[in-house]
């Protein structure tokens, strides 16, 4: 959803893909360039990949293309709730962290901040 920010979202992920070392000047002026975020952590991700997990592979681990983009990635072991905050962000790492992502969205909204 960050990613979908970005001024050519598809030659992004085309870059990605294709690990041709482009990423970062495709990522110039992405409005979330220097935020602390959380998102599923790679050996999440690597869990779920494969017969074992859901059946599928990811194109690129979300960890990777969220800090080529310039964000500064939190994650905690996996499994375990983590929510980041920053300015008029709110992220949780995985499933794990929606009653606390609730709870922060809450007080928040109560507080009348962004």
């Amino acid at each position: 959803m960050l990613l979908s920010t970005l001024r050519d979202p598809d030659a992004f992920i085309a870059s990605m893909n294709a690990n041709d070392g482009k990423a970062n000047s495709l990522a110039t002026d992405w409005p979330y360039a220097g935020y602390r975020l959380t998102v599923f952590s790679t050996g999440e991700e690597q869990q779920l990949e494969g017969p074992d997990g859901l059946g599928g592979n990811v194109q690129f681990y979300p960890v990777n293309a969220l800090a080529q983009a310039g964000a500064h990635i939190d994650t905690v072991a996996n499994w375990h709730s983590n929510v980041v905050v920053d300015r008029e962000l709110i992220t949780g790492q995985q499933p794990m962290s929606a009653p606390e992502s609730g709870d922060v969205l809450v007080a928040k909204l109560n507080a009348g901040t962004n």
